[in-house]
């Protein structure tokens, strides 16, 4: 006899859920009525509450919310994992209150990791996990803060330390905004191993390759914590533009108008960038987007599977899906013009450096 693996629950019991917001628990319960196919609703019911169910530390018995949120086989917290993780709960926050506290949590969380070291991307409860700088992680936590104001119109979360940490993110992008020369050197990040030493992965003595002053900011890692190969990473430059603008509302109720002034004018410098190097003609395809350039005409046409990436620009919000460019960019990303497209026996679809080219499955 054959088990029906579509009714087995693989969820933790409910007395060992780290979190539990009866507002989810209906909603899976009222979707799942829904979903004909036995194994795309047995997914469903496993997938969207597992993020609570194991990942999830919400601590208030210091009078101040903190959430601390796994990635679940690491017990590390990452800045864009830890948004991501909990994005699907936010159009919940107003009907639990448990819930809200949860997102006002890991935004005090957050402040408190990039307060710590803003070129981190990984934490542990008490300090640094893995300090690879990548600039998604810093828009995560605007993305995180502003959606969160956008849905509950809650500034709780924003005080002074909030301010502060927005205020040393604009100041990272700008720093980084900067070419690697020879004077800029002792300014701008450079990789070193959690023992200190420069790392040897990272070229240029853990610099990674220059770049000319673009408007766009320099990431040494791309989203999937592989080295990037040119500086100015197109799509995670993307994201960086629609975050920064996605502050205006907030700053403005929180009366930060020095600060919504800084993070404009830096949005502005970088979406003029993109326009002016992130866009390149291709044999066949004609004009698409770059994954990655360095401002002295060398370019990377590729995508990365992750968020931000050129196909995830509609999703982020920085360009329409039926936007010609971006139309002409897609066929790129989803087709043999992409070196790391692979075709399959069963599957087919985007890898990257990250994986390899998985041609063989």
């Amino acid at each position: 006899m054959t088990a029906d693996f579509s009714r087995i629950s693989s969820r933790p019991l409910p007395e060992d859920r780290l979190f539990r917001s009866e507002i989810v628990e209906d909603f899976i319960r009222g979707m799942s009525g829904k979903i004909k196919d036995p194994v795309i609703r047995r997914m469903f019911e496993q997938c969207l509450p597992n993020t609570l169910d194991t990942t999830v530390y919400f601590d208030d018995s210091n009078g101040q919310p903190d959430t601390f949120v796994t990635t679940g086989d690491i017990p590390a917290m990452w800045l864009r994992d830890s948004t991501n993780q909990v994005w699907p709960y936010l159009r919940f926050v107003n009907e639990d209150h448990a819930l809200q506290k949860l997102f006002a949590g890991l935004i005090n969380r957050q402040v408190k990791c990039i307060l710590a070291d803003p070129y981190a991307n990984a934490f542990e409860r008490d300090g640094v996990w893995e300090r690879k700088y990548e600039l998604d992680s810093l828009c995560s936590f605007l993305r995180l803060a502003a959606g969160y104001f956008n849905v509950t119109h809650d500034t709780e979360p924003m005080d002074g330390n909030f301010l502060h940490a927005v205020n040393k993110i604009i100041e990272i992008i700008f720093i980084e905004q900067n070419t690697l020369n020879k004077d800029s050197q002792g300014l701008l990040y450079q990789y070193r191993s959690r023992s200190g030493h420069l790392h040897p992965a990272v070229r240029l003595r853990g610099y990674g390759y220059p770049g000319k002053r673009t408007g766009m900011s320099r990431s040494v890692f791309r989203p999937s914590d592989d080295e990037a190969v040119f500086p100015y990473i197109v799509p995670v430059n993307a994201m960086a533009v629609v975050t920064l603008r996605g502050l205006s509302a907030l700053l403005e109720k929180i009366y930060a108008f020095e600060t919504l002034r800084l993070a404009n004018t830096v949005a502005n410098e970088i979406d003029q960038g993109i326009l002016e190097w992130g866009i390149v003609d291709h044999n066949a395809l004609g004009n698409v987007y770059a994954y990655e350039v360095d401002g002295f005409g060398s370019y990377l046409v590729m995508d990365d599977p992750n968020a931000p990436s050129l196909l995830s620009l509609p999703y982020l919000g920085y360009t329409k899906i039926d936007n010609p460019l971006y139309q002409s960019t897609r066929e790129l990303i989803l087709g043999e013009w992409n070196p790391f497209y692979a075709r399959g026996k069963v599957a087919s679809g985007i890898t990257s450096s990250h994986v390899g080219v998985l041609d063989h499955y």
